[in-house]
């Protein structure tokens, strides 16, 4: 049963007691730097999701295996980051499964959720892909201006209930944002939490094929 003031989370034993609720999403991580995100996370009690590139995962197998035992939700998001609306079918399907093999042998869990890289996507690849499609509809830009101030003053003045916001763990400016970030969230009554979560008690179902920007 589902109460509007406190919700058992079903995920990662983690209290939802906020209906205000936003998902922060990593990208092509992990690096370096994802542990120096997981500590501030954990700082705040904040949960966010990682959508894992496959030619990143050897050598940061502790990494993934902290993010899934700490609560954070683990997504795929390809192999080798390519244009996937120009390969065929078998690669798009060989990126994914590759992937998903090497996250599921670290964790022993399937990922559930997928971000194409570069958020591309096309009639093709929504019957092709085998589960919900989540892109964001707030974008830091983190890749591009590389300023922690900006990054923030961005997600603080846009946010809403529901949203979900693209971030990339691999840069130092998108972890050194965080510590902005997180508290000025928190102060504006906003809890954290993964995609699962954020959909699960917006009452959303997530289908497989379908591209989602918010919940």
């Amino acid at each position: 049963i589902r109460s509007n003031n406190y919700n058992y989370n079903f995920y990662n034993n983690n209290s939802i007691n906020n209906n205000k609720l936003i998902a922060i999403t990593f990208d092509d991580g992990p690096n370096n730097n994802t542990s120096r995100v997981l500590d501030i996370l954990d700082k705040y009690n904040a949960k966010a999701t990682f959508f894992i590139l496959g030619t990143n995962i050897k050598g940061n197998e502790d990494i993934i295996k902290r993010m899934y035992k700490e609560g954070h939700q683990i997504g795929n998001h390809m192999y080798s980051h390519k244009l996937i609306t120009r390969l065929k079918d078998k690669e798009i399907l060989n990126e994914i499964e590759k992937t998903d093999t090497l996250i599921y042998d670290i964790t022993h869990k399937k990922t559930e959720i997928l971000r194409p890289s570069y958020g591309s996507i096309n009639k093709r690849l929504k019957k092709l892909i085998d589960k919900p499609i989540i892109n964001w509809n707030i974008d830091t830009l983190d890749w591009k201006y590389h300023n922690s101030r900006k990054i923030s003053n961005k997600i603080i003045n846009k946010s809403h209930d529901g949203d979900i916001i693209l971030m990339h763990d691999i840069y130092t400016a998108t972890l050194n944002s965080l510590d902005i970030t997180i508290p000025k969230l928190l102060e504006s009554g906003y809890q954290l939490v993964t995609i699962k979560e954020l959909f699960y008690y917006k009452n959303k179902k997530l289908i497989k094929g379908n591209v989602y920007h918010k919940s």
